[in-house]
Parts: C-alpha cells; sequence; structure tokens
C-alpha cells in the first residue's frame, strides 16, 4: 500500500467512513450441511425352509388322508407306542369280512424317523420303507422317501400332468428344516424339448436298451421313466429313476 493509501484510509478511518458490509450482502463460500450417514440395517436372508417333524406325531396328524393307510392303535405290554408305529396297508388280496384286505406294517424307531412337517396327497409303503408325495407351491411337489438313515426328498416341477424331479436332498434325523430348492421350469421345459441322447441314457438306466426306439427327445424318455417309476416298489430303484430324469435335464 503507497502513501497516498495509507493517507486516505486513515482519513476514513478518523472521519468513520469505513464502509461497514453486512454478512447477507457477501458472497462467502458456505459449508455444506453434512448429514450423518443413515445407518444401514443389515438386511436379514430370508431363508424359505419346511420344518422336519417325527413320523409319530405327523401321521397322528395326517393318518385320515389317505385310503389305503390306516393308522392303528394297540396297547402292548412292553411296547411304547411313541417308538412303534403301526399301519394297516391295502393289500390288494381280495376282502376279509367284507372290508378290503390289509397287512400290519411296523415302524420302528417312529419317534426319531424325519419327514416333512407338512401335508402329504400319498403315502405308500414298501418293504424297504415308504413315500410321501407332498403338493408345496408353485408347481413344486417333494416326493420324500422314508429309510433307515433319515429322509431322502427329491425336489420336482409340476410340468403338464408329470412330477419331474430336478434336485435330491438327503436329510438327516438330527436336522430341523430343509431349505427349498427351485428350479425354473421354462429352463426344464427347454431341456425337455432337446433331442434326447439314447447313448447315454442306456448306460444310466440299461432297461431302456428296450424301449429307445420310440424315444426322440428329452420328453420322451423322461415320460417313459416315470411310467415305469409308477410300477416300481422298491425306493432304491424309485430313487435310481429320479437320479438318471435329474442327469437328463442337467
Amino acid at each position: 500500500m503507497n502513501e497516498q493509501q495509507t493517507s486516505n484510509l486513515s482519513e476514513m478511518i478518523r472521519d468513520n467512513q469505513v464502509p461497514m458490509f453486512e454478512e447477507s450482502s457477501l458472497d462467502l463460500p458456505t459449508e455444506a450441511a453434512t448429514e450423518a450417514p443413515a445407518e444401514t440395517a443389515a438386511e436379514e436372508v430370508q431363508v424359505e425352509a419346511i420344518p422336519i417333524a417325527p413320523l409319530n406325531s405327523w401321521f397322528e396328524s395326517n393318518a385320515g388322508a389317505f385310503r389305503n393307510v390306516n393308522q392303528v392303535k394297540a396297547v402292548i405290554r412292553g411296547v411304547d407306542p411313541n417308538k412303534t408305529l403301526i399301519m394297516a396297508i391295502l393289500d390288494g388280496q381280495g376282502e376279509v369280512a367284507g372290508e378290503p384286505s390289509r397287512e400290519l406294517q411296523l415302524f420302528k424307531n417312529a419317534d426319531v424317523q424325519p419327514v416333512l412337517g407338512i401335508p402329504a396327497s400319498d403315502m405308500q409303503i414298501y418293504n424297504n420303507g415308504f413315500r410321501l408325495i407332498h403338493p408345496y407351491n408353485d408347481g413344486i411337489v417333494i416326493k420324500c422317501y422314508g429309510v433307515r438313515t433319515g429322509l431322502i426328498c427329491v425336489f420336482c416341477n409340476t410340468i403338464g400332468e408329470a412330477i419331474v424331479p430336478y434336485q435330491v436332498v438327503k436329510i438327516k434325523k438330527k436336522d430341523e428344516a430343509i431349505e427349498v430348492a427351485r428350479r425354473s421350469i421354462e429352463e426344464m421345459n427347454e431341456k425337455l424339448a432337446q433331442p434326447a441322447d439314447l447313448e447315454s441314457l442306456q448306460l444310466l438306466y440299461k432297461q431302456s436298451s428296450k424301449a429307445v426306439e420310440d424315444m426322440t427327445t428329452n420328453q420322451t424318455a423322461v415320460n417313459w421313466l416315470l411310467d415305469r417309476q409308477s410300477e416300481v416298489t422298491d425306493i432304491n430303484h424309485h430313487l435310481q429313476i429320479d437320479s438318471v430324469i435329474i442327469d437328463i435335464l442337467r
């Protein structure tokens, strides 16, 4: 600042002529309002699951839904009715005293044998276990095979009138629930429309060799396998056919 400017400023201060400015008239930088970042609540992953129930209590509640299987309540000295479940099964051998013939089937350890804790539309009893069919939702049906070591669940999609499997899940006796497995019906339909690999099919299921001449697509192969399965009364054979269909549509 030169002498002339200093003199002028001094005179202004002496004469009270220093210009005053209101803060509102100044073009001052303003601090942006800072807001504390909102806390993002941790999203809980919702798992779609079905509870597991023991066979004895489940059958007590659902036995009335099956025409071919009746509940038998018996008091036998030294036998715990919670652990030992007795069923009367239609055997197709005519009638007894005017009633359809039935045979008794006994299930041990029914209090720890796992089943799905939802209603079933069908129950079949075999020499080496039982099979339950559980309609779920969105076209999903779960076929469950009760075996000595636990429960084997086969997730299926309803396609037309067929119940087509796509995933197998094994349940142990200590498990409390099963997570629902899903697969797109559209994706399965695309696989069904593809030409059948007849060579692979015969390697997977030798009994198909006599019928491959009538198969062209995966759909015709699956239809034949499901028809074959409807005649089977062995759980291991059922599971074999389910596994073959899953491999075909993988």
